[in-house]
């Protein structure tokens, strides 16, 4: 039995040596093994072992680190062998049930005997590795409808597939050969329509990280699909950017033909995809261990805009939502949460914006640092331009420099202003903006708004803000200020240099790997406003009172991703100070 006392010596392998071997995973000092079959993944996922306490790994240091699914440490390992030995490599278990507490579990991988690392892995293509901005396959036919102008098209294009389905090998050209005998179409007309549909589908396609993540170099790829192969090779290679070979066929997974075929040529371990007959039952009953994948369904804050009318939306950040991934589980948190809580509640509260400013009659919308750092992006965006939003700009502010009297500063702010103003802000109780209104006094030309708001105390004199959500948050404010957190310094006060008004800057103390979600969390903003392009205002939008219903379901959402956020909040609270000013430095004019 292995001395857990025993000094272990600082990691001396690398991602390569683990790649390459299968583990035991035992727990110590009762030497019971919990999985013989404990395999690496090139992107830190765990092969073989499937469990919510050891979900990830990354090497860091002279440490493995495994991670539980919400991207905490729950055994940090050294290496135990010398040189020359099979790998060994343990550390104490913190139990999350405990509140991560170091337990007396010492936690051992052992190399073993097994080439179970060498088991490939075999995916589906579609909405699987690929999604369709669409959602809906038979959506592609309504779009060709539409722009081809030929009337029933998209109905007769599925019924004409349906008739030989399960009857017949097909590809599209046969289906189009049917509707051509059938005299619903010319040979010009389906020549043209045919090409529609590929660049449709083309179009419309695209990878969803998280499993494309998954592919190593040796795994296959099996598709039951009618498109012609080679525009679904072109799909793999360019879409998902892979080289891995493709199984092609009508039927083979469905009426379960194919799989003698992949086991005789293959070691495989699990079948990756989306259909329930296709992809689980048929593969299982050859003993293939199968991986349900429903990532591309509509997750739950995309279901709360289509069901008040704003499904546009909800395509747009689904496919913000699949495309993104990061190797480092913390910073996929991020980005998810990002497409998922984010971004929805600020498409739903710049329509309430909008309407505070069509009340007002305002000219000009004031956006606060630095917590509307993305916000502002929305609201001066070409999509909120055409639904005639008033014009933004992202201006410094903070509590600091609210409650200091500065005539710099006032005249910094009053040279930002319109004739009439909504100055904004993403979350509290907007007693810092009453604070500089008043001290102003342009209570008649400044509404302070403030998208989730917190109760005040009934003695608080000072203008009070309009809300979008008022809520007693408690200690889950901090998780939307990190969603919108920026490597921008806070402000801390205005000076005049030379006659020109300056302002300073403190700034953040992110680690390394907060900078970096903070970077990708804005990459993932970035990338929903390439989508955001796409898209035409609607001409109906939601009352206010829809909008803050399905904004208040979108906040009772976020308890669930605390847990995942942790990181990014700790680190986010510590940035929340008013601002030292020996620290400072100048903010670009």
């Amino acid at each position: 039995m292995l001395n857990v006392s025993e000094k272990t010596a600082p990691i001396s392998i690398d991602a390569d040596q683990l790649l390459s071997r299968t583990f035991t995973f035992k727990v110590e000092p009762q030497n019971g093994i919990i999985s013989d079959d404990f395999v690496f993944h090139k992107n830190g996922f765990l092969i073989g072992y499937s469990h919510a306490n050891e979900a990830h790994w990354e090497i860091e240091g002279s440490f493995l680190n495994l991670f539980d699914q919400d991207g905490r440490i729950t055994c940090q390992m050294s290496l135990l062998s010398r040189p020359g030995e099979a790998i060994r490599l343990g550390g104490y278990f913190h139990n999350p049930a405990l509140g991560y507490v170091e337990t007396a579990n010492f936690h051992v991988l052992e190399e073993n005997s097994s080439d179970s690392h060498t088991k490939i892995q075999s995916f589906d293509l579609f909405d699987t590795l690929v999604a369709r901005r669409c959602s809906d396959p038979f959506e592609i036919f309504r779009i060709v409808e539409r722009k081809s102008a030929v009337a029933g098209f998209a109905d007769m294009r599925h019924r004409t597939e349906m008739s030989i389905f399960g009857r017949r090998t097909y590809g599209i050209d046969d289906i189009y050969l049917i509707m051509i005998s059938e005299g619903f179409i010319s040979e010009k007309q389906a020549a043209v329509l045919k090409w529609m549909e590929l660049e449709e589908e083309w179009e419309h396609l695209f990878p969803i990280g998280d499993v494309v993540a998954r592919v190593a170099e040796n795994d296959i790829v099996i598709s039951d699909m009618y498109l012609p192969r080679p525009f679904i090779e072109r799909v793999l290679r360019e879409k998902c950017g892979l080289e891995n070979k493709l199984y092609l066929s009508n039927y083979g997974k469905h009426h379960r033909l194919i799989w003698p075929e992949i086991l005789g040529e293959h070691n495989l371990r699990t079948h990756f995809g989306d259909n329930i007959q296709a992809d689980i039952i048929s593969p299982s009953s050859f003993g293939i261990d199968v991986m349900l994948v429903n990532i591309s369904k509509w997750d739950p804050s995309e279901q709360i805009l289509h069901a008040i009318g704003l499904g546009d939306y909800a395509h747009a950040v689904r496919e913000t939502r699949l495309r993104s991934f990061h190797r480092n589980i913390n910073i996929r948190h991020a980005q998810r949460a990002q497409a998922s809580i984010n971004i929805p509640l600020m498409i739903l509260a710049s329509f309430w914006i909008k309407a505070c400013a069509e009340e007002r009659g305002v000219d000009k919308i004031l956006m606060a640092a630095r917590d509307c750092n993305l916000w502002q992006e929305m609201l001066a965006s070409r999509h909120f331009a055409r639904a005639n939003m008033p014009p933004s700009e992202y201006i410094r502010i903070s509590r600091a420099v609210c409650y200091t009297e500065s005539p710099e500063y006032e005249a910094y702010l009053q040279n930002k202003l319109g004739l009439r103003n909504l100055l904004v802000d993403f979350v509290g109780t907007g007693r810092s903006l009453g604070t500089i209104i008043d001290r102003m006094d342009r209570r008649a030309t400044i509404t302070p708004c403030i998208l989730l708001g917190e109760p005040r105390s009934a003695e608080i004199v000072e203008t009070l803000p309009e809300t979008f959500i008022l809520r007693d948050f408690g200690s889950h404010r901090v998780f939307f200020e990190a969603l919108n957190a920026s490597l921008d310094g806070s402000t801390v006060f205005t000076i005049s240099d030379n006659y020109r008004l300056a302002i300073l800057l403190q700034e953040n103390e992110f680690s390394d790997v907060v900078k970096t979600m903070i970077v990708e969390m804005r990459n993932t903003f970035q990338h929903f406003m390439h989508n955001l392009d796409r898209i035409n205002p609607p001409q109906n939008v939601p009352s206010l009172e829809v909008l803050r219903q399905a904004g208040a379901a979108i906040v009772d959402l976020l308890p669930g991703w605390s847990p995942k956020l942790a990181a990014l909040a700790a680190e986010q609270k510590t940035n929340l100070m008013q601002g030292n000013a020996f620290k400072a430095a100048y903010a670009a004019r």
